[in-house]
């Protein structure tokens, strides 16, 4: 276990009054503007304060360490769920969710109809824990996408603040509740914006190899570790990072002043990542996205290169990240 402000967590124990000093989870819902309506779950465990946003399937919003944002939010902010389609109501935040059943662009099969990067940000979670253990803050729901006749999948989501860590664990299991196998396609869309991510910040990759989606991605190929200087206007650049497999790896993003997060994930589960830049004025965004298939172009083209995964009925999938601050690291 870490340290508190300096002291170690007993010490600190025997020195407050209650717990609430340095720990808590606290409940609201917003009263005025376009998320009128919504639910708000706020973590604090010391120096980690965590947005949670259950009518957006316990996804991440905005989290600070030390009072310094870490997360990128867009300008839509989190309006209520089916308030226009993904490019306006893509809050951003630290971990948007896509799935259950589809990531990338929008397609339709036999499981009908996905949009832009799934259904899942558009879905209300039953919050069954919350509370200030011994040794963290924790926050559990569950999270149901289901169709009549269709799929149905439920994501049991854990999300951890262990004490004095700057670490914020996400744990998810998805159980197939149907009666038939169905093949998930889940992709974590970690955002990070400034102050981690400025000119000359730089990502750390476990890749093997990377390459550009496309023909606005092979114009930033050669830089794509380096973070440009932002510029007026920016095409969206893409890139794909094969990553070895069947093992627990991580990815760094590290400005010059030493602020940075790390993402930990497992390939055997996870075996997939993708990098997501906007070097713009008012949008410097980087992305950083383990997914369940090793593509970024959609159902059709994950099914077509053999990259889905059959989910039998009863079974399940565990799959998540462990996020870490890291404060004043030097650029390698």
């Amino acid at each position: 276990m870490g340290e508190l402000y300096g002291s170690t967590i007993d010490e600190a124990r025997r020195r407050i009054g209650s717990s609430a000093q340095l720990a808590s989870v606290e409940a609201s819902v917003r009263t005025d503007g376009p998320d009128a309506g919504t639910r708000r779950l706020r973590m604090i465990a010391g120096e980690l304060e965590v947005e949670l946003l259950p009518d957006r399937g316990l996804d991440l919003g905005q989290v600070r360490h030390r009072g310094v944002p870490l997360a990128w939010v867009s300008p839509t902010g989190w309006p209520r769920p089916g308030a226009g389609g993904f490019g306006a109501s893509f809050g951003g935040g630290l971990v948007t969710t896509c799935g259950l059943l589809s990531f990338g662009p929008p397609s339709v099969d036999a499981e009908g109809e996905h949009p832009q990067h799934g259904r899942y940000s558009g879905l209300a979670a039953s919050v069954t824990r919350a509370e200030v253990a011994e040794d963290a803050v924790i926050v559990e729901a569950t999270v149901v996408e289901a169709t009549v006749l269709g799929a149905h999948l439920e994501l049991r989501r854990r999300v951890r603040l262990p004490f004095g860590e700057g670490r914020i664990e996400l744990r998810d299991e998805i159980v197939n509740r149907g009666a038939r196998a169905v093949e998930p396609m889940v992709l974590y869309h970690v955002n990070l914006g400034w102050p981690v991510v400025d000119a000359g910040s730089v990502l750390h990759s476990p890749a093997e190899r990377v390459a550009a989606r496309d023909a606005e991605a092979e114009v930033g190929l050669a830089s794509w570790a380096e973070f440009p200087e932002p510029v007026a206007h920016y095409p969206e650049q893409v890139f794909a990072h094969r990553l070895p497999a069947d093992r627990r790896v991580a990815a760094e993003v590290i400005s010059r002043a030493g602020l940075g997060i790390r993402i930990s994930f497992d390939t055997a589960v996870l075996p997939g990542m993708f990098q997501w830049r906007v070097a713009q004025e008012g949008a410097a965004v980087l992305g950083v996205e383990p997914a369940t298939a090793a593509t970024i172009l959609g159902r059709a083209d994950a099914r077509a290169k053999g990259l889905l995964r059959e989910l039998a009925p009863g079974a399940a999938w565990e799959l998540g990240l462990d996020i870490d601050v890291i404060r004043d690291r030097p650029v390698t």
